[in-house]
């Protein structure tokens, strides 16, 4: 970068954020809306493959491409901005914590340890859960369904205007609880991680290769999203547009998945997940890096 053009650490993690989030979201939206309505199944049929199946013979319509276009691709928009925003404002916040702690062990002549990255973690994961948790009960309900679909969100804005008007401005909040108990898995991740890195690469000149960010980001999301995927897919069922006049509770939706759906239920949709996050993580911890080093 040349000497009239320059940007701050916070400004390089939030374009470097940005841009991840937005490449990341673009390619693996599809198996997203899989994911979503595979959660949101309440039959107690757990064959993986007939699910699967189900779903996507919803999706797909017969002798029209472009239809079956735009279903794959409903509410690309939300998704977008929610993860955009959700990667900026947790690398950024992320970095943040980490140098406040940093300075913190500094006089001790000590290096960070797992649980600084964890602690770091958790307190970015839930300022960035707070403040887009609205994106994301929006991008559940569109998500859900498809257009022609009764009751259906037509887009972003009109979901904006039915919350407020049905559920009040506490309506974007709902499923925070499970989010910010979901909070965990990015703490692990990040954790896990960084605690990988940390151990490849013991000095700060010395620059990492591509596997090895693939290595580090596959290791760190398998790992962290098989412990807390039940979480997830918690909140999903408490954000859905038919949970308004339900109003189910956490304790109630538990008891209610393990009695009508087994163990098994608590684990919907974590195949279309898990081939949708490897790439996904791989994508978004690659351009990140890769971001950082062009700013």
């Amino acid at each position: 970068m040349n000497k009239e053009f320059h940007i701050t650490n916070t400004q390089r993690e939030i374009l470097s954020g940005l841009t991840a989030g937005f490449l990341t979201t673009t390619v693996t939206h599809p198996l997203d809306l899989l994911k979503i309505r595979l959660q949101l199944d309440p039959s107690s049929n757990t064959k993986v493959f007939q699910n699967f199946k189900k779903q996507i013979n919803l999706i797909y319509v017969k002798y029209s491409f472009a239809q079956t276009f735009q279903n794959l691709y409903r509410g690309i928009l939300p998704n977008l901005i929610g993860n955009s925003l959700a990667w900026s404002i947790y690398f950024t916040s992320y970095r943040t914590f980490k140098d406040y702690r940093h300075k913190e062990i500094e006089r001790l002549d000590s290096n960070l340890t797992s649980l600084d990255y964890l602690t770091s973690a958790f307190a970015a994961g839930s300022l960035t859960a707070f403040l887009t948790n609205p994106i994301w009960v929006l991008k559940t309900r569109i998500l859900s369904t498809n257009k022609s679909d009764p009751g259906a969100y037509t887009n972003l804005f009109d979901g904006i205007k039915r919350i407020l008007k049905e559920e009040g401005i506490l309506g974007f909040w709902k499923g925070f609880l499970p989010s910010l108990l979901g909070v965990s898995q990015g703490a692990l991740q990040f954790t896990i991680y960084d605690t990988l890195k940390y151990q490849i690469k013991n000095d700060d000149h010395v620059k990492l290769e591509i596997y090895e960010y693939l290595y580090m980001s596959c290791t760190s999301k398998i790992i962290s999203l098989m412990t807390i995927y039940p979480i997830q897919m918690m909140k999903s069922r408490l954000q859905a547009y038919e949970n308004i006049t339900e109003r189910k509770k956490l304790r109630t939706l538990i008891k209610q998945i393990y009695y009508r759906e087994g163990i098994q239920g608590f684990y919907k949709g974590v195949v279309p997940n898990i081939i949708r996050v490897l790439p996904a993580t791989c994508i978004t911890f690659s351009v990140y890096e890769e971001m950082k080093k062009i700013f």
